[in-house]
């Protein structure tokens, strides 16, 4: 079966949505072809993982901060694997948007 489209995104990362989404607003038949997970190396692999690696190293030297600034936090431990799960659930939090949005 043969289907005809205005616009054809190659890729669901944020350029490919961005771009088959404005289009769409203006009535165009789009479609998006992604052989990944949407949201592309950005939100999957790259930039969204990082950054909420990012944060909870920040949030890991504030603590070890606190106590020069009058804090009495006690004895704080780190749990690596609660980390890798909250960035997990972040991105895949992320990644079900895209799929209810593009529905």
């Amino acid at each position: 079966m043969t289907q005809h489209y205005d616009l054809i995104a190659i890729g669901a990362g944020s350029g490919g949505l961005s771009v088959a989404e404005r289009a769409a607003r203006y009535g165009t038949k789009c479609a998006v072809i992604e052989h990944g997970p949407l949201g592309g190396t950005c939100v999957n692999v790259g930039c969204v993982p990082k950054k909420v690696m990012w944060f909870g190293a920040g949030l890991a030297q504030a603590l070890e901060d606190a106590a020069g600034y009058g804090f009495n936090l006690g004895a704080h431990s780190f749990d690596w694997a609660a980390l890798k799960a909250a960035r997990d659930r972040y991105v895949h939090n992320i990644n079900s948007w895209y799929h209810t949005y593009l529905a």
